[in-house]
């Protein structure tokens, strides 16, 4: 018997390692960017509040797909919807940051009001996603995703919606921030790898 094997998990776990490693990158090397070019950027704090939220949502995938460590069989369907996902997380990572260097000045309000439905349509299609997930692979109870929920429907009439009123999105900012750390806090036991 070859005890060198990985398992089903660990197998899948790669993958979706890899595209969240992307993300990661993606949000790292461009947010630094901004920073390397700080004179000419105007930072506004709702976009830098996605930009960290985003952030934790990546690293809080990791986390929570580990509680898949112990299915054995994986089917293609299952692959697929377990990549949708970190492939949500990354165009939503790619779509915040701007990649064209060669503006001379860069207004981060101005770029994330462009933005902002395009994100707002990933992020609910992401909390769909996170909801089906929670009920289908981690059998939670439907109870429990109210929160989500709530979130997508507030995602949902802002993308539809595409206001553009600031304190609204400065609100919204605050509260993601909020709830991460809520979050983080209230549910400990989940940042745990054993």
């Amino acid at each position: 018997m070859n005890t060198n094997q990985i398992s089903p998990f660990e197998y899948v776990s790669i993958l979706v390692s890899i595209i969240l490693g992307l993300g990661i990158t993606q949000i790292l090397s461009s947010f630094s960017d901004l920073l390397y070019n700080h004179k000419k950027v105007k930072f506004y704090l709702p976009h830098s509040i996605w930009v960290i939220f985003v952030l934790f949502l990546h690293i809080q995938d990791w986390f929570v797909t580990y509680q898949l460590k112990d299915k054995m069989i994986w089917e293609l369907p299952e692959l697929v919807f377990i990549l949708l996902y970190p492939i949500m997380l990354f165009m939503a990572a790619k779509m915040l940051i701007p990649t064209n260097n060669d503006e001379e000045k860069f207004d981060m309000k101005v770029f994330f009001l462009s933005q902002f439905s395009m994100i707002f349509c990933i992020i609910g299609i992401s909390i769909l996603l996170s909801i089906l997930f929670n009920i289908f692979f981690l059998d939670k109870g439907f109870l429990q995703q109210i929160p989500l929920m709530i979130f997508f429907l507030v995602i949902m009439f802002l993308f539809f919606k595409k206001t553009q009123h600031e304190v609204l999105h400065k609100i919204l900012a605050i509260l993601l921030l909020i709830s991460a750390i809520f979050s983080v806090i209230i549910e400990k036991n989940m940042w745990v790898i054993k």
